[in-house]
């Protein structure tokens, strides 16, 4: 009995750290290296294209004076959110934090 015991233990244990494996989150690198940064914008290059038709697209938001129905604030929000989203995307070979990517030019 103590023998099945202690191996049902070891395979619970066992089974914990294959469940905390898959699905933990890895843990972020230092802030990549501008040829890092480059590497991955060259693999994908439409990706970047994006980012910066929507930066262009948010700028005009931003500075337009007209409220666009009501909708200006929730589209500038959604763009910011995928901007970031894209970012994400791109990078995320590099396994940065939302922080890392927000720290990016």
């Amino acid at each position: 009995m103590t023998l099945n015991r202690h191996l049902f233990a070891a395979v619970l244990v066992g089974a914990t750290f294959t469940v905390i494996g898959c699905v933990a989150p890895r843990a972020a690198l230092a802030d990549p290296t501008p040829a890092q940064l480059q590497a991955e914008e060259a693999r994908h290059p439409r990706l970047v294209q994006a980012i910066q038709d929507m930066r262009a697209a948010l700028a005009e938001l931003e500075a337009a004076p007209d409220n666009f129905g009501g909708n200006k604030a929730a589209a500038i929000r959604d763009t910011r959110a995928a901007i970031h989203s894209v970012r994400r995307a791109l990078y995320f070979r590099l396994h940065m934090d939302d922080a890392a990517l927000d720290r990016l030019p």
